[in-house]
């Protein structure tokens, strides 16, 4: 009985500690789930958005990324950095839009993470692919552990928090591709508490990156890889989206600057054929790509993102949370860009109408914000057409591709320019038959100015497009002026008439074959040299071909001033090159451009301040433009002057001023002047702004006008 009464006590005691210690292990694991932080995911979407996600993809582009993020994250992933940065983030989306199998697409986030992410090399000191792709790839890990977070548990996500800690870390705050560090390390310490308030380091270093008219002061290359979202330095432009969403520091989506930006981006910066303008550090072979944060464009402006659904016109984006969470809506109708001119960036024209073999041309001049990447460029040309750049520049990188003479714009005595910043753009308008803008050295040039003049001749049933460059160097004294032209051409440039008339065939990494480019020195050179020049730095681009160089050399008059036009002709076995010939008097140069079908264009510059004559034309002008059609004039286009005169056409006016008028729109630039129009019907013509009649009569009208811009229709 006492042995009995024993062992039912030792049982009794034994069964109390039994459920004591599950008791225990109960609360130990209640207390560790209770360390999970219970706001995840919160970095760029929140849980209670979940269901309105699975819902609109059964629309598009909705359905297309859904479908595109499931067969990715089924096909698994190398054990690289960009395609664990695809993978990891279809793995994510998918976790929340194949509601059936999340615990599954949660695993291979976290495999991938603990497995794959452990492994990636990730080094500091030196090396671009040691930086800027690893973090670009672990700021996208970040994002999807956050998204996956509550399908994990808490030794999973511990696992997967000590790879990328200790991984990230190799990586200091600070050092070379700031944006690539600030927006990794940024994303971690908001994601671990630690970051609660405005990232002010990150926001400057973006705002240094877009003058205030939007243009990229770096290169074109640069502006869609760091702040246009590339693929392959994402944490650079994708940590704002992050910043912007938790509400941490909201200066991004509203921002005028960056707003600008993304119109200038997706609208400006690409010819016709949807490639990327050359200028600054970059290679004819750059292009860009289905990039997964271009698609948030909405969230910044939705002009910039019409020009966004244009420049991806058939082309979907890819399965990823960036593509489908980030956008607060689809991409609108799309709408093709236009011909806009910027005061601190440059002017970038554009043939109307959606045709790749469009011509589009630049005039690049940036006010400020210049650095490592950016060329002594100021008054630079970068001109494309028939579906190719048609002009190249020194490439990259760095400073021995930077120089004035390995770039299309001009130097005195083959001095470099002293600056990488000019004056900006000073005059321009943009029409629907010539575009032209002026750019102003400003203090690249010492010692001396320089106003670059592009116009963009527009192309017509009746005619070819053209580009014409007007020089105006004003200098101290006498000086050898150097004009620099490279052609996209490694084979031979052609001497059509020496000192005259060249041609280069566009065959240095041509996009489409058989385009060629006409130059026309309508200001006789003394001499031209060509001669090959590199296209990039040999260090770093081994065997990469050179390219042409045109090297026109002139010499300024005695009082230091000269005025030379240059045509440049893009053309092709289809579209024929005009007939050129060349204007050379004593106060004078010009051309002649022959269309055919009895329309012609002459062009004139005169240095002299007097009245000049060429057959029926009489000006007083720097440069003047005349389109005859059958002694009808289409339209006439003045620089500086004060009288014009060519059949019925013309204007005369009390101050200089710039004057477009053609058959059914015009503009004037003026400080303000009084001037007459005659030609028929003109006395109909309505301004905007309202501008004072003076007096009208039958072919004739005289208005005083305000300073600024006045159009008229």
């Amino acid at each position: 009985m006492v042995r009995f009464q024993l062992f039912k006590n030792v049982t009794t005691w034994f069964l109390i500690l039994l459920v004591f210690s599950a008791c225990s292990e109960d609360e130990r694991q209640k207390g560790q789930e209770g360390e999970r932080e219970t706001h995840h995911p919160f970095l760029i979407v929140k849980k209670e958005q979940f269901q309105a996600l699975r819902e609109k993809s059964g629309s598009e582009p909705w359905a297309s990324i859904k479908a595109d993020a499931l067969q990715r994250a089924e096909n698994g992933s190398k054990t690289s950095a960009y395609d664990l940065q695809y993978y990891v983030g279809a793995a994510a989306l998918a976790y929340i839009l194949d509601e059936e199998n999340e615990e599954l697409h949660a695993k291979k986030v976290r495999d991938a993470i603990i497995d794959q992410y452990a492994e990636l090399e990730v080094k500091e000191g030196g090396s671009w692919g040691g930086v800027v792709p690893p973090m670009g790839t672990f700021f996208m890990a970040i994002l999807a552990l956050d998204v996956v977070y509550d399908g994990l548990s808490l030794s999973d996500i511990q696992a997967c928090e000590q790879v990328i800690e200790r991984q990230i870390f190799k990586i200091n705050r600070k050092g070379s591709w700031l944006d690539a560090r600030l927006g990794t390390h940024g994303t971690w310490d908001i994601y671990k508490g630690t970051r609660t308030t405005p990232d002010d380091a990150y926001f400057e270093s973006i705002m240094a990156q877009i003058t205030e008219d939007g243009v990229s002061p770096v290169t074109n290359h640069y502006a869609w890889e760091r702040v246009g979202g590339g693929n392959s330095r994402v944490s650079k432009s994708g940590y704002m989206d992050v910043l912007e969403f938790t509400g941490i520091d909201q200066r991004y989506y509203q921002n005028e600057r960056l707003q600008k930006f993304q119109k200038w981006l997706f609208g400006s910066s690409v010819n016709c054929s949807r490639e990327m303008a050359i200028f600054g550090d970059m290679l004819p072979t750059q292009g860009i790509n289905n990039d997964m944060l271009h698609r948030r464009v909405v969230n910044f402006d939705m002009e910039a993102a019409a020009y966004a659904a244009w420049f991806h016109k058939d082309r979907p984006a890819i399965g990823n949370i960036l593509t489908y969470i980030l956008p607060k809506s689809g991409l609108p109708e799309a709408v093709v860009p236009e011909s806009k001119i910027y005061e601190n960036g440059g002017a970038f024209f554009r043939e109307n109408g959606d045709d790749p073999n469009g011509l589009h041309g630049v005039l690049y001049n940036i006010k400020s914000q210049d650095e490592w990447h950016t060329h002594n460029e100021v008054n630079g040309l970068a001109l494309s057409g028939f579906g190719n750049r048609i002009l190249v520049n020194g490439g990259r990188l760095g400073a021995p591709t930077r120089p004035a003479p390995l770039n299309n714009t001009l130097t005195i005595n083959g001095e470099n320019h002293a600056t990488r910043v000019g004056g900006g753009i000073v005059e321009g308008f943009t029409t629907n038959s010539l575009d032209y803008a002026k750019g102003d050295s400003g203090p690249s040039i010492t010692g001396a100015s320089h106003y670059r003049n592009l116009m963009m001749v527009h192309g017509s049933p009746e005619a070819t497009a053209y580009f014409v460059v007007v020089d105006e160097l004003e200098a101290s004294n006498q000086q050898e002026i150097r004009n620099y032209l490279h052609p996209a051409n490694e084979s031979e440039v052609l001497s059509i008439a020496s000192g005259k008339h060249y041609e280069a065939m566009i065959d240095h990494y041509p996009t489409v074959e058989g385009a060629k480019l006409s130059i026309f020195y309508a200001s006789p050179p003394a001499s031209v040299n060509i001669e090959k020049v590199p296209s990039a730095v040999e260090d770093r681009y081994p065997g990469y071909p050179y390219h042409n160089r045109l090297e026109a050399i002139y010499q300024s008059h005695a009082d230091g001033k000269l005025n030379t036009v240059t045509i440049l002709a893009p053309f092709n076995s289809e579209i024929q090159r005009p007939e050129m010939t060349r204007i050379e008097e004593s106060e004078m140069t010009g051309v002649l451009i022959d269309h055919g079908e009895n329309l012609k264009d002459v062009i004139l510059e005169s240095g002299s301040e007097t009245e000049q004559q060429y057959g029926d034309i009489t000006f007083t002008a720097k440069t003047v433009m005349s389109r005859d059609n059958s002694s009808a004039n289409d339209f006439y286009f003045a620089m500086d002057g004060t009288g014009f005169s060519h059949g019925n056409a013309g204007f005369s006016s009390d101050m200089p001023i710039s004057i477009y008028k053609g058959k059914k729109q015009g503009v004037i630039i003026s400080s303000g002047a009084k001037v007459s129009l005659s030609d028929p019907g003109v006395q109909l013509l309505q301004f905007d702004p309202p501008v004072q009649v003076l007096k009208s009569g039958d072919g004739f009208l005289e208005v005083l006008l305000p300073n600024g811009r006045v159009d008229f229709q």
